[in-house]
């Protein structure tokens, strides 16, 4: 409208359209904090996401570690594992040489018949035994 038509319009006509402005202007604020908000809200998200980004890189980082350490103490458990299972093997073995040798030693010691003679003392029986015979 022009100044013209603005100056020939009664007073009520004018309120009228003062308040129609008025409620035109309330509803542009009103719309012009929603988007406002929303986009405060798309930049919190944004925000968050690159911190999330930077969260995730870092918790990455750590759970490489721990893997690490938990690859580790897996090595050193199997490495005492192994040392352990060394030291029962050679037991057992220095076990069984001892055993071994007690056993030639009785054998040695024993006659194969059980009088109480050795084998070399039956064996010098049987020869003064033959030489009886043949005379």
């Amino acid at each position: 409208m022009t100044d013209k038509e603005f100056k020939r319009l009664k007073r009520s006509d004018l309120i009228y359209i003062i308040y129609e402005y008025q409620k035109k202007q309330e509803e542009l604020l009103k719309e012009n904090q929603e988007l406002r908000d929303r986009l405060a809200e798309k930049e919190l998200k944004i925000t968050t996401a690159g911190s999330l980004a930077d969260v995730a890189a870092k918790l990455s980082g750590l759970f490489e570690a721990a893997q690490k350490t938990a690859d580790d103490y897996m090595a050193q458990l199997e490495y005492a594992a192994s040392a352990e299972a060394e030291k029962k093997a050679e037991a057992i073995i220095r076990a069984a040489e001892e055993k071994a040798a007690r056993i030639t030693e009785d054998a040695e010691g024993k006659t194969a018949d059980g009088d109480g003679k050795t084998v070399a003392a039956e064996e010098n029986d049987e020869k003064r035994i033959d030489s009886n015979v043949g005379e």
